[in-house]
């Protein structure tokens, strides 16, 4: 077993314990690990397939909890988002990718979002359309729709089942996006598995410990595997341009 194997696996279990306590930053913190190992063709899918089932063990763990009124509004906005971006799925060079990447990561953690107080009943059905779009292209938009679920005042247990159901659809029709225009899983099937069983492990970890562990520990963790990570990023993706 060689340590990138071991390193995927370790992340898919840190990371969906991390989401499973606080509801979000998981995804966003697996994507920048897988990012040092696959390219942009591969990353996006199979981080996208993970996510799928990530988002489905916490709904199974917290079913009783999620708001069915934002989910099915969201729904619906993400089969419009993976309309609109399957039509423009980025094709720039992986060295190119992982700097904007980097960068977005980096922008998604640390700049504060607004907090919205729209009461409409297409704000979900936008929210689902611009994290789907967002997400076929960028992989993870978790923070950056944060604010949306934080602005509906939801209990903490609400708002992480709510939060997961409404990702499973983004992260399926993500799946689906990258199916259909030629993703090849078999490769990848070994750690794909592995991983997925991480993932399933560490939302029942994270749903153990929803009401036991400070979110602010959760989150300096966070922050600063995330600027690790992203940094390393932007430096390797410089230093190939450079060369």
């Amino acid at each position: 077993m060689d340590s990138t194997f071991i390193i995927l696996t370790l992340a898919a279990l840190l990371t969906s314990i991390l989401s499973g306590t606080i509801g979000m930053g998981g995804g966003i913190l697996l994507l920048a690990v897988m990012a040092q190992y696959f390219p942009l063709a591969v990353l996006i899918p199979l981080h996208g397939i993970i996510q799928l089932f990530s988002n489905t063990s916490r709904v199974i763990y917290s079913y009783k909890y999620f708001q069915k009124h934002i989910v099915i509004h969201f729904a619906i906005g993400a089969i419009l988002g993976a309309v609109i971006g399957s039509q423009v799925v980025l094709v720039i060079p992986d060295t190119i990718y992982k700097i904007i990447l980097g960068f977005f990561i980096i922008s998604l953690t640390f700049i504060r979002s607004p907090k919205f107080k729209v009461k409409s009943q297409f704000k979900w059905i936008s929210v689902g359309g611009v994290s789907t779009f967002l997400g076929i292209l960028l992989g993870a938009t978790g923070p950056l729709i944060a604010p949306f679920y934080l602005s509906e005042n939801l209990r903490k247990d609400v708002l992480v089942a709510t939060k997961a159901a409404c990702q499973i659809f983004t992260h399926l029709f993500k799946v689906i996006t990258f199916f259909m225009i030629g993703f090849a899983i078999g490769p990848h099937l070994p750690i794909l598995a592995v991983m997925t069983a991480m993932v399933f492990l560490g939302n029942y970890i994270g749903k153990l410990l929803l009401h036991q562990v400070s979110d602010k520990w959760f989150l300096w963790i966070f922050q600063g595997a995330i600027v690790c990570l992203s940094v390393r990023m932007i430096f390797q993706g410089f230093l190939v341009l450079s060369k």
